[in-house]
């Protein structure tokens, strides 16, 4: 019995042990840079297998860009860029990669950018480079105009910082009259529009008074969009987390919106709104709140405060660390990019694991997951975070075989022989 139980519970420390080891919960916010490595590793190799057989690669890689280019997604598009040392062939890798060498100012990636676009056939690069250039403003005056007008049509800001071209604009998108609509209308604002730090989906105030009096009324309203905005305006105050709350929110808005979420990862998602902010607490509290004849501003700050009052801390805690994966993801590629790759996630260690892929590839992860979908997933090489607690079961796990050993050795020498006795 003592072995039995001995054998019975070192399967089990070492189930534990191998979960907290390799499970996406030991990347952190920031994963170190061994797992990046192995990652980044990890994406070069699987650009390496998607150019088909008997193509010439250096056509294939710039037929991609231009496919990406059409359909407006910028992100992909740098992304293949990007991973042109690994797609094209030798001589042509040696020499992009000199190319960026030679360049004296940026970070890797621009040079790195600024070199794979000699590449690309002229038409392929001229589209390219008007889709990032910052539009003409005529600061002339026109007849019967006070503002300047911009010349041409609206084409990507680069950003000053961040060396990534393409995102969503910076203007607010507010629901339309139909709010609980799941077409892809929200998708033209993702890849049509260029990059913005602020880049918003979550609304104002006075937006989210005309949707809570829409769902006091029981019209058709997405109440989970609805509460998870309310998070982000109330988080408004918090400088160090505004930014978190409203990132991640455009993005899941955008890709609940456009029916890009996966079933499981929905319906986990439903589950933790619901744990930070209850319906039916909620919406009672905002009724009672929209129930008094006031001023607009008066009843701004009314609903606003019974949202807040809804929250569940506990519950906004666990939330947190989940939009807080989907911020990050967001910032390391675009808010288009952060819905491609959240569109392939089955649960929170998918979206963990994404992230690790974003920090390691950046908008390589967006070109690489139009290409092969889910599979990008399993790149992601989380590897070994030691910790103390990790060790102590190490220890324990030791022991146990050591108890094990010795009890096997001991039934072994105090066994008897069995005597045969004839009759």
């Amino acid at each position: 019995m003592l072995f039995n139980s001995l054998l019975l519970l070192l399967v089990v420390l070492g189930t534990r042990v191998l979960t907290n080891a390799y499970t996406a919960e030991s990347v952190g916010d920031v994963p170190d840079i061994q797992a990046r490595n192995e990652t980044r590793k990890e994406i070069d190799a699987a650009f390496q297998t998607i150019v088909p057989k008997g193509n010439v690669a250096r056509a294939f890689w710039a037929d991609q860009i231009a496919r990406e280019l059409g359909s407006r997604d910028f992100s992909a598009a740098r992304g293949y860029l990007l991973a042109a040392p690994v797609m094209l062939e030798r001589d042509d890798s040696r020499a992009i990669l000199a190319a960026a060498d030679a360049e004296e100012s940026g970070s890797q990636d621009q040079r790195l950018t600024k070199a794979a676009l000699l590449f690309l056939p002229n038409e392929v690069r001229a589209s390219y480079q008007r889709a990032i250039e910052p539009p003409r403003v005529d600061m002339s005056p026109q007849v019967g105009e006070e503002q300047p007008v911009v010349a041409g049509e609206e084409t990507e800001i680069p950003p000053a910082e961040d060396d990534t071209e393409a995102a969503p604009e910076g203007a607010e998108v507010t629901d339309g009259p139909d709010e609980a609509d799941t077409t892809a209308e929200a998708e033209p604002t993702l890849t049509d529009a260029p990059r913005s730090a602020t880049f918003s989906m979550v609304g104002d105030r006075t937006d989210l008074v005309r949707r809570s009096q829409r769902w006091v009324n029981n019209e058709s309203v997405n109440s989970l969009l609805l509460r998870l905005s309310a998070i982000s305006l109330i988080k408004v105050s918090e400088d160090d987390q505004a930014d978190t709350y409203a990132a991640a929110t455009s993005v899941l808005r955008a890709a609940s919106r456009a029916n890009r979420l996966t079933v499981d990862y929905s319906e986990y998602l439903e589950g933790r709104i619901e744990r930070a902010m209850p319906a039916d607490t909620t919406l009672a509290a905002v009724r009672n709140a929209l129930s008094a004849v006031a001023p607009m501003s008066q009843l701004e700050d009314q609903v606003l405060q019974a949202y807040e009052a809804s929250i569940d801390q506990e519950g906004l805690n666990r939330l947190q660390r989940d939009l807080r994966a989907i911020a990050r993801i967001s910032s390391l590629t675009s808010p288009a990019g952060a819905v491609t790759l959240l569109e392939t996630a089955e649960s929170p260690e998918d979206v963990r694991k994404l992230q690790l892929i974003a920090e390691a590839g950046g908008d390589r992860a967006v070109a690489l997951t139009k290409q092969i979908g889910p599979k990008v997933i399993g790149l992601a090489q989380i590897g070994i975070k030691w910790s103390i607690e990790l060790t102590l079961q190490l220890m324990a796990i030791a022991g146990l075989a050591l108890a094990l050993g010795w009890t096997a050795l001991s039934a072994v020498s105090n066994a008897r022989p069995v005597r045969h006795y004839r009759r």
